[in-house]
C-alpha cells in the first residue's frame, strides 16, 4: 500500500538521520526517561489527482511531525539547535526512498510492515520549528516538515 510506503520512507528517514535520540513511533509503547526524545507523527492530509487514467499519478501531500522535547528550564538553545541540525536534513528538494522490498526498519514492529514493491520517493518541500512550550513537564519544541510524492495508481 502506497500510504505505508510513504509513511515508511519518512520513518526510515528519522533513523538514518542518527540524530541521537530516544524517539516515541505512533501507536507504540514509550517511557521516556530524563534525557531529551523525540515524537514522531506521519500526519497526511486527502490526495489529490494529479494525471487522469487508470495509469495516472496521485499527489499525496502532508507532513512529518517531530515534537523534540527538553527538560523543563534547561533554555531554548539546545532544542533550537537540534533543530537547525534537523533542518539541514529536511531541506526543501531532498528526496527519500521508501525501504526497498528486502530491507526492514530496526524497530519491533513485524517485518511485512516495512516492505515495499515499487520504488517511491518523497520529496520535502519545507522544514520549519515553532517556539518551545511547555507540555507535560517538557519543554517542547515543535518541527514540521511538509511533504510530498506521486504515486501511480497502476501500482496503487
Amino acid at each position: 500500500m502506497r500510504f505505508l510506503d510513504i509513511r515508511n520512507a519518512l520513518v526510515l528517514s528519522w533513523l538514518d538521520g542518527d540524530f541521537g535520540l530516544d524517539t516515541a513511533y505512533p501507536n507504540k509503547k514509550h517511557s521516556p526517561g530524563k534525557d531529551p526524545w523525540a515524537g514522531l507523527f506521519v500526519v497526511p492530509a486527502q490526495p489529490g489527482v494529479s494525471t487522469l487514467g487508470d495509469e495516472g499519478m496521485d499527489r499525496h501531500d502532508g507532513f512529518l511531525q517531530i515534537d523534540l522535547n527538553h527538560p523543563l528550564n534547561s533554555g531554548d538553545q539546545a532544542a533550537i539547535g537540534l533543530a537547525d541540525q534537523i533542518a539541514k536534513r529536511y531541506k526543501a528538494g531532498q528526496r527519500f526512498d521508501a525501504p526497498a522490498l528486502s530491507q526492514t526498519l530496526q524497530l519491533d514492529f513485524i517485518a511485512q510492515e516495512y516492505l515495499v514493491w515499487d520504488p517511491l520517493k518523497v520529496l520535502i518541500r519545507s522544514c520549519g520549528y515553532e517556539q518551545p512550550r511547555q507540555v507535560q513537564n517538557w519543554s517542547r519544541t515543535t518541527m514540521t516538515i511538509y511533504y510530498s510524492a506521486w504515486v501511480s495508481r497502476a501500482t496503487a
